[in-house]
């Protein structure tokens, strides 16, 4: 066979597998949305696992600090294209629930991602939530995080509430902020 030919069928052939994985993966999400549960995968009420980041300042800062007020943990990098998606997301809900709800915003600083690089992005977007490093990746770890962006919700009293995998919709977002808000 002529190579011309060859190399469009499998470029043909790579093309209908790309989109055959597009449509698979698609009916997936469907079928397996995400949507708060209040912790429903637990019988019994959970404590979050307490972990340390560092803040803009180099200062450590941990989970338990800031117990008192509810707490979205959202895990993120500059690198990934879903994490940079939802984080306008976060930066609304922060400016209007900001003073009710502690918004951690933890970047994963290891490896190619640099502290420097992160600072340069939230400027450039102008995002002004509050931004925390992992820099040894012991957040991560003790959340046994395999993807990113995922977000944590917390109970004001340090329990955990749910959790949610993937890009988050301001709908979604705006659903965990109403439950974990006492009611008014």
């Amino acid at each position: 066979m002529n190579r011309k030919v060859l190399t469009v069928i499998l470029s043909l052939a790579l093309v209908l597998l790309l989109i055959g994985a597009t449509f698979w993966y698609n009916n997936l999400s469907k079928n397996y949305a995400q949507t708060p549960n209040g912790d429903a995968a637990n019988e019994e009420t959970k404590l979050a696992p307490d972990f340390q980041v560092y803040d803009n300042d180099g200062n450590l800062v941990s989970l338990s600090d800031k117990l008192g007020k509810p707490i979205v943990v959202n895990f993120w990098a500059t690198w990934c294209g879903p994490c940079k998606a939802e984080l306008p997301t976060f930066q609304k809900m922060y400016n209007q629930y900001g003073e009710d709800i502690e918004f951690m915003m933890v970047n994963l600083t290891s490896g190619r991602e640099k502290e420097e690089i992160v600072k340069k992005f939230l400027e450039d977007n102008e995002l002004k939530f509050p931004v925390y490093y992992d820099k040894d990746m012991s957040a991560a770890v003790l959340y046994n995080l395999r993807s990113i962006p995922r977000t944590v919700f917390i109970n004001s009293d340090g329990t955990l509430y749910d959790s949610y995998i993937g890009l988050m919709s301001e709908d979604i977002l705006q659903s965990y902020i109403n439950e974990l808000l006492p009611a008014n």
